[in-house]
């Protein structure tokens, strides 16, 4: 239990709790609050609840501060490292994810959630991926730029909106939990057998 007392007791692990925490009450503290997205006048807009934009931007966070800063040597077929890394990247999804499916006890009957949460894990996905490939510095910016891309395709184009697995445009509100499923589990895979960090990743930040 050694290691996992150091991982727990690492700021990056510390932040990622606190920020966690603070996305939760933030969100139950907004309670119905829903922002409007128009892009198109013509178009009705994309309406972006409280409790999808804080859990994606949790999402987008966490794995950044979860990684571990594991020196080069380290990447190795070690199976207590394996299994640490896969306990963190089920955490890194499951923890934004279940913020709207907690705040929905405090929505009105008819508050989109289910797909909602779809969406949340989803780009929790999109993170871990991004945060493997890119580094946890450049990692959370493209999930974010994901989101925001998504939101705009949303608009400007719903036609196209409604072949993604994504819920928030008029032609698509519906839940995708199968598609949202396998991008998790790839994504879970990808951070447990590179340990959060890709050899490209690990080569450019060896000293970091």
């Amino acid at each position: 239990m050694t290691g996992w007392r150091l991982y727990l007791a690492a700021r990056g692990t510390v932040a990622a709790i606190a920020v966690s925490v603070g996305a939760l009450l933030l969100v139950l503290a907004s309670g119905v609050t829903v922002f409007e997205v128009r892009l198109v006048a013509t178009e009705i807009p994309r309406f972006t609840p409280v409790w999808e934009l804080v859990p994606v931007l949790l999402a987008a966070a966490l794995p950044a501060l979860l990684v571990s800063r594991l020196a080069s040597w380290e990447h190795t077929q070690h199976r207590r490292l394996r299994t640490r890394a896969a306990t963190v990247a089920v955490a890194a999804v499951t923890i934004p994810a279940s913020i709207p499916w907690v705040a929905q006890f405090r929505l009105p009957d008819d508050a989109r959630w289910v797909d909602i949460t779809c969406n949340v894990a989803l780009f929790a996905a999109v993170a871990l991926v991004a945060t493997c490939v890119f580094g946890r510095r450049a990692g959370p910016a493209v999930a974010l730029m994901a989101y925001v891309g998504t939101i705009g395709v949303q608009q400007l184009s719903p036609a196209l909106a409604a072949r993604l697995p994504v819920s928030g445009a008029r032609t698509n509100l519906q839940p995708h939990p199968w598609p949202t499923l396998v991008v998790v589990l790839v994504a879970v895979a990808a951070w447990t057998v590179t340990l959060g960090r890709s050899r490209w990743t690990a080569r450019r930040t060896r000293h970091d």
